[in-house]
């Protein structure tokens, strides 16, 4: 798991990072509402300098998703 990417997404998600787990899935995190989506939306455009389209958010319901997006942007999430 990216230590960065879970950083993000446990600072979004009020979550430990060591709760961030590629098969968790948003209906497992209670936090994570369409709110929250939208911040880590902004979050991550800002933190890898992409841009993700509506079909890119709509698909990202899992932390496995998320990181298939990422990479599909060409975000080297192996370091």
């Amino acid at each position: 798991m990216n230590k960065k990417l879970a950083a993000i997404l446990a600072e979004v998600f009020g979550l430990r990072v060591a709760e961030i787990q590629p098969e968790l899935h948003k209906d497992d995190v209670g936090t994570w509402d369409s709110l929250k989506q939208m911040d880590l939306v902004m979050t991550l455009e800002r933190e890898y300098e992409v841009e993700l389209e509506i079909s890119d958010i709509v698909r990202m319901t899992s932390v496995a998703e998320i990181m298939a997006v990422l990479k599909g942007k060409g975000v080297d999430l192996e370091s």
